[in-house]
């Protein structure tokens, strides 16, 4: 019998094709670490593996760390509701496409918030950094359970859509703190009055890193827009309308992940 270790065994099995990369097409569960041969999974991922989706021993399984990494092997039962992946393959991180987006955003409130973290990590954003305005309708209280139920939104998320990445979620921030950190590359406001389109913007600097920035549902005052311009974001508008937070920051990051691969 031959040893699917050694020769990556037939197209499909363990989660792998004929040459050795991971198919994708596989129940998918996140863990922090995937160095050794066994990957333990969280007490929330096990409740996934176990209890939701109802897989038992010798299952077939993916696991993913947020980097980009990947492991496909088989799924073991550790006791106690918890269980653990035997690796049988890995596939080491792929870097992430660019633009990489960062995306600073204006918290907004109750489930629009789960709405834009969601979407956010389908569309590849590499970074998740609430920003504090004059305007502000929601400012939540930095604590470590909130940061891991933001987490837990972007994981689900990603095992939805495939991704093997995470985005970095960063603790609230000032205004101006967020506008001198911002990096270099393309730097965008959004803004109904922007003279500027979305494509004009992102065709200045073609795969460069973008930097997007929405305020809140009242919009900036203005000081704080004549901070960001001077900061060098570059007003812009994405039609007519006025849009709420979520909205217009997937428009965004939609825009900008329309941009790979061209």
């Amino acid at each position: 019998m031959t040893d699917p270790c050694q020769d990556g065994g037939p197209p499909g099995r363990f989660g792998w094709d004929a040459q050795g990369s991971i198919t994708g097409s596989l129940p998918r569960f996140f863990a922090e670490d995937l160095s050794g041969e066994v990957v333990a999974l969280s007490a929330s991922e096990s409740r996934h593996a176990l209890g939701v989706l109802r897989l038992r021993a010798g299952a077939q399984v993916e696991v993913f760390d947020g980097t980009g990494a990947l492991a496909a092997g088989t799924l073991e039962i550790a006791g106690r509701g918890r269980a653990t992946v035997r690796v049988a393959t890995r596939q080491a991180p792929q870097p992430r496409p660019a633009p990489i987006v960062t995306l600073g955003f204006a918290v907004p409130k109750g489930r629009r918030l789960d709405v834009l973290l969601e979407k956010a990590t389908e569309l590849d954003a590499a970074v998740l950094a609430p920003v504090v305005f004059a305007r502000s309708v929601a400012a939540p209280k930095w604590t470590a359970h909130v940061c891991n139920r933001w987490r837990a939104v972007c994981i689900a998320a990603a095992k939805q859509s495939r991704s093997a990445r995470l985005p970095e979620i960063v603790a609230p921030q000032p205004l101006g703190r967020f506008l001198a950190s911002a990096g270099d590359g393309v730097r965008v406001l959004g803004d109904p009055a922007g003279a500027s389109t979305v494509p004009e913007a992102l065709r200045v600097q073609p795969g460069a890193a973008v930097t997007i920035l929405i305020g809140p549902e009242g919009g900036l005052n203005p000081a704080e827009r004549d901070d960001a311009v001077a900061a060098g974001f570059v007003p812009v508008r994405l039609g007519r309308n006025v849009l709420r937070v979520e909205t217009a920051g997937i428009a965004f990051l939609a825009a900008a992940a329309a941009t790979r691969g061209t």
